[in-house]
């Protein structure tokens, strides 16, 4: 006798061992070691996402904050903070250098979170420029949510320490 119930269950249990396969498999992929000492809150770490790939980062604590500043050894540079729930894609995110007049020191990006974490990809002069500032602003399109970042006083050194692991990890 047929019963939809039993072959529901049956085929919600294949899905879920496959998902836990598939995700076993991707985290061992992942490998991530250090890479040199840390200074002013910053420590650095080289992620190996897949063959080839390797994802540099900074990543400061500062009180509540974790903050990232990181890029991929295909030169694909970004910032991170906490996504403090949100979800979603924002293009037309406004990224500035704090106490500037609108439209100095001013980006375009497509801000994105998965609820854990929101990122901000930039070209790389635009990092240079907020790493030269040491701190950066953020503005999401069509809502009121904004926020400030302090990157510290070593941001630049934070920055070249990120270069020299992307250059360790070229392709």
């Amino acid at each position: 006798m047929f019963n939809a119930g039993s072959l529901a269950s049956t085929a919600r249990s294949a899905i879920l061992v496959c998902a836990m396969g598939i995700a076993s498999v991707a985290s061992a992929h992942a490998q991530t070691k250090p890479f040199g000492p840390g200074f002013d809150g910053w420590s650095f770490t080289a992620t190996t996402e897949k063959p080839g790939l390797v994802v540099c980062r900074a990543t400061r604590t500062a009180g509540n904050r974790e903050d990232i500043l990181g890029m991929r050894n295909d030169l694909k540079p970004y910032f991170s903070v906490k996504a403090e729930g949100r979800k979603g894609k924002w293009p037309g995110t406004i990224i500035n250098v704090p106490g500037k007049p609108r439209g100095v020191l001013e980006w375009t990006s497509t801000g994105e979170a998965n609820g854990i974490r929101m990122w901000f990809p930039l070209p790389t002069s635009a990092v240079d420029r907020i790493v030269e500032a040491g701190a950066f602003e953020f503005s999401l399109p069509d809502t009121e949510d904004s926020g400030k970042v302090n990157l510290g006083k070593r941001a630049m050194d934070a920055w070249v320490r990120v270069h020299e692991c992307v250059k360790a990890n070229s392709r």
